[in-house]
């Protein structure tokens, strides 16, 4: 997948017949995937390019800079699971004031038609659009049939008797239901960040625990211990186990939120790397416990359960990104 910088640069490129899929794609869970799938068909169908037009930052950031809005995927990692989907280029669009009072009509015009003149433009059926969000996926049909491209309406991926939605998934994670979330989205919720020297608390009481540097903006778990797979970048993306703590570690009176990780079957100095952690199971709530002591016999039996249920995970032949 090519990725370009501006719906102007794009259309230098780009001279085959477009199919464009539109949406935030927070997250790329099965809704997402569903019209992602459907704009990758159409553009083999058409002999022409499928690509997605993503805005940059995301409009309800833009739009309500009070309200900080916790997102389920970087956008580097969303344009590397659409490319994986099949998509053709992924085209950045800076979203501003100019865009936020655009009319529904004047984004079809002169966006769509005008200025990546789309063959087709695939949304899902409850996409919004326009100045406020007044646009509707009927408008954008009735736009279409003027305008000259087509649109596929996709209907909705349902889980548990609900659509699946980027904010269901987020208020699961934020309960630690992480293995409900992984059913909306398709794959195991991660977080990437860097390695950083923490205070050294883990290897003093025999669990040494690599201090994950998670990007600002991006949601975490609930707090609390749980069963994680770990992609080691240094070693291929060879995946290993691990317990991740997520939390304030109220044991020694801390208050600034972190991302604790132990590898249970690996010894390495990981600090600087960057390590992919993929949330499988929650174990238990982040307790305060009476010292060091008790904190090191709870994470042996922490340890313990999670070799349980790694066997059963084992014998299930689970995956982690599908």
């Amino acid at each position: 997948m090519e990725v370009i910088k501006g719906i102007p640069a794009f259309r230098e490129i780009c001279g085959s017949p477009l199919y464009l899929a539109l949406g935030n794609f927070d997250g790329v869970h099965t809704g997402h995937q569903a019209i992602v799938a459907a704009a990758v068909r159409q553009a083999a169908a058409g002999r022409g390019k499928s690509a997605v037009l993503l805005f940059d930052p995301h409009p309800l950031q833009f739009l309500f800079p009070e309200r900080p809005l916790a997102l389920l995927l970087s956008l580097s990692d969303r344009v590397e699971m659409l490319g994986r989907a099949g998509i053709d280029y992924a085209v950045i669009h800076t979203f501003d004031s100019e865009f936020a009072v655009m009319e529904p009509e004047e984004f079809a015009r002169r966006v769509l038609h005008n200025e990546l003149a789309a063959s087709g433009v695939i949304v899902g059926f409850n996409y919004s659009f326009g100045r406020g969000g007044r646009g509707s996926p009927d408008d954008l049909a009735r736009f279409g049939r003027d305008m000259g491209f087509t649109v596929e309406i996709v209907p909705p991926v349902e889980k548990n008797g609900a659509p699946v939605a980027s904010s269901r998934i987020r208020a699961l994670l934020a309960m630690g239901k992480v293995e409900e979330a992984r059913e909306m989205l398709g794959y195991s919720f991660y977080l990437r960040g860097t390695v950083v020297h923490g205070d050294g608390r883990g290897r003093a009481l025999g669990f040494p625990t690599a201090n994950l540097a998670a990007p600002a903006g991006i949601i975490r778990p609930g707090n609390g211990v749980y069963l994680t797979a770990v992609s080691l970048a240094d070693e291929g993306n060879r995946l290993c186990y691990a317990l991740t703590n997520i939390g304030q570690r109220p044991t020694f009176c801390k208050r600034e939120p972190a991302v604790e990780v132990y590898l249970l079957d690996v010894q390495k100095n990981l600090y600087g790397q960057e390590l992919k952690v993929f949330f499988l199971q929650k174990i238990r709530e982040e307790k305060a416990f009476p010292g060091a002591v008790e904190l090191a016999q709870q994470i042996k039996k922490d340890v313990e359960r999670a070799r349980r249920l790694i066997r059963r995970h084992l014998g299930q032949s689970k995956s982690f990104n599908s």
